[in-house]
């Protein structure tokens, strides 16, 4: 089974992007199945229904999400649904939202595990080590792949080498800019961060401008999504066969 899971898609424009190219992209890398992180789509942070079934739309089949999982309040309206795709991280200490995403392909269960590291965190959150014990206690499918949402890289891959051999990958996301450290260990798949779709000429998807000016100036200002006309396009494409799962990684440059 060949999974393209694409990293932290930042802004609504970028909607239009994958609306032109996915196609492309899965007949390239002939996926049967897309996935996403989808926790900074509306406006740079967090994810309106009405974006959600856009991008669903597009064949996404499975949404993770991170640390502004709840920056848009009507994800309380639609994240429960039965038959909504997407899941939080499964270590935020409450009781709404799926902590772990089931989508079956053909004959294949995949379990979708989101997690949030707590290192440089403020979010209350339960220790991501212990709940994925207690997850796979109950877990039952054929595959399982884990988003880990963090900033610390040694906190990634620390999870990456606990969990190798029970998981079929370990995948990062959040800090928006795609290492090149894939590897594979006790047959599961790591990368420290799969990168972002968003702006290129951009500070991890943002304006440039105003954040360098929050650097020179040391004030708080609202960021806004950057939209200067060419994105890019990060991911990676795992193929999970059992007994020798790979990983690639894939980064794209598109005029939009």
């Amino acid at each position: 089974m060949r999974i393209l899971y694409l990293g932290d898609i930042v802004g609504e424009n970028m909607i239009s992007v994958l609306e032109r190219h996915l196609p492309e992209l899965k007949q390239e890398y002939k996926v049967n199945l897309v996935l996403a992180n989808a926790e900074n789509v509306t406006s740079g942070k967090g994810l309106s229904e009405k974006h959600y079934k856009q991008l669903k739309s597009l064949g996404i089949a499975g949404f993770s999400m991170g640390n502004h999982t709840f920056s848009k309040k009507e994800i309380f309206d639609y994240m429960d649904k039965p038959e909504t795709t997407l899941c939080i991280p499964a270590n935020i200490p409450c009781k709404v939202g799926k902590k772990v995403l089931y989508i079956k392909y053909n004959d294949k269960v995949i379990a979708l595990v989101n997690m949030m590291g707590r290192v440089y965190q403020n979010t209350p959150l339960d220790d991501p080590f212990k709940t994925m014990d207690n997850l796979l206690e109950s877990i039952k499918a054929d595959h399982i792949i884990v988003d880990f949402h963090a900033d610390a890289t040694s906190e990634k891959k620390a999870f990456f080498y606990d969990f190798s051999g029970k998981v079929d990958a370990v995948l990062g996301s959040h800090t928006h800019t795609q290492t090149s450290d894939e590897m594979v260990y006790n047959n599961t798949c790591f990368i420290t961060d799969m990168g972002m779709v968003g702006d290129y000429n951009s500070i991890l998807g943002d304006d440039m401008d105003m954040v360098i000016e929050r650097f020179r100036s040391g004030v708080f200002q609202p960021l806004k999504v950057a939209k200067t006309g060419v994105a890019v396009l990060g991911g990676v494409v795992l193929d999970l066969n059992g007994n020798k799962n790979t990983i690639e990684r894939i980064l794209k440059k598109y005029n939009y």
